[in-house]
C-alpha cells in the first residue's frame, strides 16, 4: 500500500532503529547480562574487571549476543526494552548453565539457539523465562526472578543503568549513541511532515531523560509535540497507579495510545479500551521491531514499517505477513514523491 501523508494528522515514532541507534542500548544489555551472570556481587562466583569489559564491549557484545542474532531472536518474541532483552538473555543463561565463568561463546550460541526455538510472545515469556532461572539452583524459591519484582527494578535496570551511563571507573555507553541519519537530514524530515500540519509525537520505551537528551543534542526535540509523548516513565506511572498485573510497555498497546491520545483520555480507559476508535484512525505509528507493530495493530493504528532494526531488509517478509500496513527502507523516505 502506498503511503498518503494526507491521510493523517499525527505520526508517532518510535525512536531506537527508527531515527536513534540502538546499539548503545544493546551493547548495555550484553554488558549487564553478563555481569549478573558472572560477577560475585552478583549471581555468579568470579570477580570481573570492568575497566577491561568497558574497553572490549564489542567483544563482549558479539559474544553475549551473537553478533545481533541473539538480539533479533529476542526482539521477534515481541520484546521491547533492553532491560527486558537483558533478562531475557539472563534467565536462559541461567537455566543453560548456572556456574558461567567466562566470555564463553558456545554457550552464548546455545541461549542464541534455545530463545530462537521457543514459541510465545511478550509479556507471557516473562514469567516462562524467570520459572527457568529459579530451577538453576534450589536456594531461589520461585518468584525471585519475576519480571515484576525487585530482581529487575533493582539487578536488570541498576546494573543496565551503570553501564549505560557509567561511574567514576569508567565512561557509559550512552557515549556512543548516535542518530541513524544525519541530523540535517532528520531536521529535514520532520520540517517537511510539519509543513503538512502533521503532529510529531514519540511513543518509546526508553525513560525520559535517555531519550530527550540526544535529541536535544542533535537539535530535533523541539519538532516533536509534548503532547504527543510517552516514554518508560509514564509505563511506570501507569502500571503503579492501576496495579497493573502485566507490563503495560510494549507489545502492550498503552506506549502509543498514551501518546497519540493520553491528552483526551485517562490510563485507565486507555488500558481499559475505553476510548473512541475513531480517535485512531488518522494516527500513523512508525517503528521498526515486532513489538511497535503489535502494539499499534492491538489499539487499532495503521502502522509504517522501517527496515533499520537489528535485520534490516530481513525483517520485510515478516513486516508482510504481519500485516504492517506499509514499509519503507526507512523513515526518510516518508516524504518521498
Amino acid at each position: 500500500m502506498k503511503l498518503r501523508l494526507d491521510n493523517f494528522d499525527k505520526i508517532v515514532f518510535d525512536m531506537d532503529g527508527v531515527i536513534t541507534s540502538e546499539y548503545a542500548y544493546w551493547y548495555s544489555a550484553a554488558l549487564t547480562a553478563y555481569d549478573l551472570l558472572v560477577s560475585h556481587e552478583h549471581y555468579g562466583a568470579c570477580g570481573i574487571d570492568r575497566e577491561w569489559l568497558r574497553k572490549n564491549y564489542l567483544d563482549v557484545y558479539n559474544t553475549v549476543m551473537c553478533g545481533g542474532r541473539t538480539v533479533s531472536a529476542v526482539k521477534r518474541l515481541g520484546v521491547n526494552t533492553n532491560w527486558d532483552l537483558a533478562f531475557v538473555v539472563f534467565c536462559i543463561s541461567r537455566y543453560i548453565d548456572p556456574y558461567l565463568d567466562r566470555l564463553d561463546y558456545a554457550h552464548f550460541q546455545s541461549v542464541c539457539m534455545f530463545i530462537e526455538s521457543i514459541d510465545m510472545k511478550a509479556p507471557e515469556l516473562y514469567e516462562a523465562v524467570s520459572l527457568l532461572a529459579v530451577q538453576s539452583d534450589d536456594k531461589y524459591k520461585e518468584g525471585h526472578f519475576d519480571r515484576n519484582g525487585s530482581f529487575f527494578t533493582e539487578d536488570i535496570m541498576n546494573t543496565f543503568d551503570l553501564w549505560y551511563s557509567g561511574c567514576e571507573q569508567f565512561e557509559g555507553i550512552c557515549s556512543e549513541e548516535v542518530l541513524l541519519f544525519p541530523s540535517d537530514d532528520i531536521k529535514s524530515l520532520l520540517e517537511k511532515l510539519k509543513a503538512k500540519n502533521i503532529s510529531l509525537g514519540i511513543g518509546t520505551g526508553r525513560l525520559t531523560d535517555e531519550i530527550e537528551s540526544p535529541l536535544k543534542a542533535y537539535g530535533i526535540y523541539d519538532y516533536f509535540d509534548k503532547d504527543l509523548y510517552c516514554s518508560y516513565d509514564e509505563v511506570v506511572k501507569a502500571e503503579e497507579e492501576l496495579k497493573s498485573e502485566v507490563p503495560l510497555a510494549k507489545p502492550e498497546p498503552y506506549v502509543f495510545l498514551k501518546a497519540a491520545i493520553g491528552s483526551k483520555y485517562s490510563d485507565k480507559d486507555l488500558v481499559d479500551g475505553n476510548y473512541d476508535a475513531k480517535d485512531t484512525e488518522r494516527t500513523l505509528i512508525v517503528g521498526d521491531a515486532p513489538s511497535d507493530l503489535y502494539s499499534a495493530k492491538k489499539a487499532g493504528f495503521k502502522f509504517l514499517a522501517v527496515l533499520t532494526g537489528v535485520e534490516g531488509e530481513g525483517m520485510r517478509s515478516w513486516f508482510e505477513e504481519n500485516n504492517a500496513d506499509y514499509i519503507l527502507n526507512n523513515v526518510l523516505e516518508m516524504c518521498e514523491e
